[in-house]
C-alpha cells in the first residue's frame, strides 16, 4: 500500500491557499510521496484561472462591496467562487507508478476516487468522456463548462478541477514532470452569489448546468466534515493509500508567506 502526505489545513485567506499550492508544486521532488491537502477559506473568494481575462461579465466592483477577495490560481480554467465548499490539491510526479503518464491519464486516475465518493452518497456520478463544445453567456463560471474527465450528477457538473504540469531539474541533470491538480466540490448552494458578481448570468441555464451537494440533497443534512471524512476514505480506498498526516513546517510556511504576494486580491 502507497503512502501519501496528508495535509489537513484550517480555514485560510486565498493568497495563502493558492500560495501553499504553488509551493507544494515548486518544491517537490522526485522521491517524495505524493501530497494530497484539504481545505478551506476565510471568507468567499473568487479564484481566476491563470490566463482568465477579466472583462465586464466579472463585476470586480460587487466582490469589494460583497468583501469578496480575487485571486488567481496557478492552474488554468474559469472562475470559482469558493467559501462553502471541499477543496483539494494533489501533488505528484507525473511518471509516479500512480501517475503513469500525461495530464488527461492524471484526470482519468484521480476522477475514480472521486467517483467513489458521489457513488457512496447514492448520487449517481457520470463521467464527461469529451469536452462538450458549446456557446454560452456564462463563459467565466467554472460549473457552468463540463471538462473532460470531470463529473456530473444528474447533468450537472458537482466537482471542478484543473490541473498544472511543470519539469523540475535534479542536481545531477536529471530531470522528472510533476503535477498540481486542485479542485473543489460546491456545499452550499453558489448560484444566489454568483448572480451577484456575474451580471449577465442567467440563472435558469447555470442551474441546468451546475450542481452542489444542497441542491443534490446532501448538505447540510451531511455536515461539511462528515463529507470531509468520508472523501478521505473513498480517495483512500480508490488509490489504495495511506494517510500521514502532517502539519506545515516552519520552512513551508515561511515559502508561502513569501509567495502570497503573486496571488493577492486584483
Amino acid at each position: 500500500m502507497d503512502i501519501w502526505r496528508l495535509i489537513e489545513d484550517i480555514p485560510r485567506s486565498g493568497s495563502f491557499n493558492m500560495a501553499a499550492d504553488q509551493v507544494l508544486l515548486d518544491n517537490y521532488s522526485q522521491n517524495d510521496d505524493p501530497v494530497l491537502r484539504l481545505y478551506d477559506w476565510e471568507c468567499s473568494t473568487l479564484s481566476l484561472g491563470r490566463n482568465e481575462k477579466i472583462d465586464r461579465r466579472i463585476d470586480l466592483k460587487a466582490c469589494n462591496e460583497l468583501a469578496i477577495p480575487v485571486v488567481r490560481r496557478a492552474t488554468g480554467g474559469k472562475a470559482v467562487l469558493h467559501g462553502d465548499d471541499l477543496t483539494y490539491s494533489v501533488v505528484g510526479g507525473v511518471l509516479d507508478q500512480q501517475f503513469s503518464g500525461g495530464v488527461l491519464d492524471n484526470y482519468r486516475y484521480l476522477v475514480q476516487g472521486f467517483k467513489l465518493f458521489f457513488q457512496t452518497l447514492d448520487l449517481a456520478p457520470e463521467l464527461q468522456e469529451q469536452t462538450q463544445q458549446k456557446s454560452n453567456n456564462d463563459n467565466h463560471i467554472c460549473f457552468a463548462d463540463p471538462a473532460v474527465y470531470e463529473i456530473l450528477i444528474e447533468g450537472r457538473k458537482i466537482i471542478g478541477n484543473a490541473q498544472r504540469v511543470r519539469t523540475i531539474h535534479g542536481s545531477d541533470s536529471s530531470s522528472c514532470r510533476v503535477f498540481l491538480q486542485h479542485g473543489t466540490i460546491p456545499l452550499r448552494d453558489p448560484i444566489p452569489q454568483i448572480l451577484n458578481i456575474f451580471p449577465y448570468t442567467q440563472e435558469n441555464r447555470l442551474r441546468q448546468e451546475m450542481h452542489s451537494m444542497e441542491t443534490a440533497g446532501v448538505y447540510p443534512g451531511r455536515s461539511s466534515q462528515d463529507l470531509r471524512l468520508l472523501l478521505l476514505d473513498c480517495l483512500g480506498e480508490a488509490f489504495k493509500v495511506k494517510w500521514n498526516r502532517q502539519c506545515w513546517s516552519e520552512d513551508e510556511l515561511n515559502l508561502i508567506a513569501e509567495s502570497e504576494s503573486l496571488f493577492q486580491q486584483l
